[in-house]
Order: structure tokens, then sequence, then C-alpha cells
């Protein structure tokens, strides 16, 4: 039997809580969160239980936030006209 090189990790995924997310998409998250923790601005927007919306501002003041979710809508919109989703 071959024994894992890092037993830690192995215990982790174990014990870890499942995720609803691929692993593809669980490393851009830590990615992205990484990136707000050197202090890169950020918004975080979740939908709860009831619709509600949870959200954050990370280093960006509101009038920022309103403009970076304005620049992902603009991104967005030129990606579909294209056809590239």
């Amino acid at each position: 039997m071959e024994t894992p090189r890092d037993i830690n990790a192995v215990l982790r995924s174990l014990l870890g809580e499942p995720s609803a997310l691929a692993p593809e998409d669980e490393l851009y998250l830590t990615m992205l969160v990484n990136a707000v923790r050197g202090g890169k601005r950020a918004v975080l927007i979740v939908e709860d239980a009831d619709d509600k919306l949870k959200y954050m501002f990370s280093n960006a003041s509101r009038a920022e936030a309103v403009s970076m979710l304005g620049k992902v809508v603009e991104a967005t919109g030129r990606r579909l006209a294209t056809g590239d989703d």
C-alpha cells in the first residue's frame, strides 16, 4: 500500500465539509480571497435564505463598489454579445 506524502492534506480533505463547488472553482475562489487579503478591492454578494442578499465591500467605498459592479455587467454584456459565454 502506498503512503500519502502529505497526511495532513489527506486528513483535512476527509474532515472538511463537502462543497457545492467544483475543484477548479474552489481554486479560483481561493485565488480571489488571497487577492482581497493582499489589499485588492472586492464586492462579495451571496444570496442567502429567503432571497436575502448579503454583501461586503472590501477596501472600497460604496461608489467604488458600484463602479466595479458596472464593469462586471459591461464585460459580461460584451462577452454575451460576441457569443463568448
